[in-house]
C-alpha cells in the first residue's frame, strides 16, 4: 500500500502562497502583517466587527479595486491565516460600512470559546 503524505497547509492553500509571493502580495503584506493592524483586527473582532474593516481603506489606497473579487478572497484567506495564528477562529460573517474595500467580512472569536 502506498501512502501519500499531504501537507495540511498546502491542502487548504487555494493559491494563497503564490499570491503572497507575487507583486501584489508583496505590496499588501506590510498592511496585513503590520503589528498595529493585527492588534486592531483582534480588537474589532472582540467588539463583533469584521477584521476586514481595519485594512480595507488602506488597501483601497494601494489601488486595489472593489470589483476584484479574486484578490479580495485571497486577502480574506490571508486575514484568516493571521487571525488563526493569533489564536482566533472563524465565528460568523459581518457587514462592513460603505467606503471600504469589502462589503462583508468574517468576525473571529478566541479559539478557546469554541470548545
Amino acid at each position: 500500500m502506498i501512502r501519500l503524505r499531504v501537507d495540511a497547509e498546502a491542502a487548504v492553500d487555494f493559491g494563497l502562497k503564490a499570491f503572497k509571493l507575487g507583486e501584489l502580495g508583496r505590496k499588501i503584506e506590510p498592511v496585513l502583517e503590520g503589528p498595529q493592524n493585527i492588534r486592531d483586527m483582534i480588537a474589532f473582532c472582540r467588539h463583533g466587527l469584521p477584521a476586514t474593516r481595519v485594512v480595507g481603506k488602506q488597501l483601497l489606497a494601494l489601488g486595489i479595486k472593489p470589483a476584484d473579487e479574486n484578490t479580495k478572497k485571497m486577502i480574506g484567506r490571508w486575514i484568516r491565516e493571521i487571525m488563526e495564528r493569533q489564536g482566533w477562529t472563524v465565528w460568523r460573517p459581518g457587514k462592513v460600512p460603505r467606503g471600504n474595500l469589502f462589503s462583508t467580512g468574517m468576525i473571529y472569536r478566541p479559539r478557546e470559546m469554541t470548545k
